[in-house]
């Protein structure tokens, strides 16, 4: 089978891209269980998002430096590998964006908007294993880029 030129960018950008990964992933053990859940529950329902805690988003601000997620995402900067996340609290409801951040392998699999996604930018979330409670301070970083 020969491949088009711009099949074989694609091929190169994935690896590539999958290659660099969203950085390393978290521990997953108990403590990041205990704590994922206890962040949950003071976390209000994705319809009433409350008040923005400005700790929470800028500790999200540097779990996004830290997992390398700018590898394939930028917030306001345009496309990159995968969409750009200014604004994603105002297309995505709030379980949507967590789960796509802590199970994209499952999302994939049973989420039609997941493989439109997919469909579209050609490269699957890596999953990078984080936690709950990382992935809702990544949430409170998005939100608070789109009150902005």
């Amino acid at each position: 089978m020969r491949l088009k030129k711009s099949q074989k960018f694609m091929m190169a950008l994935t690896a590539g891209a999958l290659l660099v990964g969203c950085g390393g992933g978290g521990d997953g053990g108990a403590a990041g269980d205990a704590a994922s859940q206890a962040a949950e529950a003071e976390m209000p329902a994705a319809s009433e998002p409350g008040p923005l805690d400005p700790e929470l988003a800028a500790q999200g601000a540097e779990l996004m430096k830290a997992k390398g997620c700018s590898a394939c995402h930028s917030v306001g900067g345009g496309r990159l590998v995968g969409p750009d996340l200014a604004g994603v609290t105002e297309r995505r409801a709030r379980e949507f964006v967590l789960a796509m951040i802590t199970n994209p392998d499952s999302m994939l699999a049973n989420d039609a908007d997941a493989r439109q996604m997919l469909a579209e930018y050609y490269t699957p979330m890596a999953n990078q294993n984080v936690t709950r409670a990382d992935a809702l301070a990544l949430y409170e970083y998005f939100r608070s880029v789109d009150v902005e």
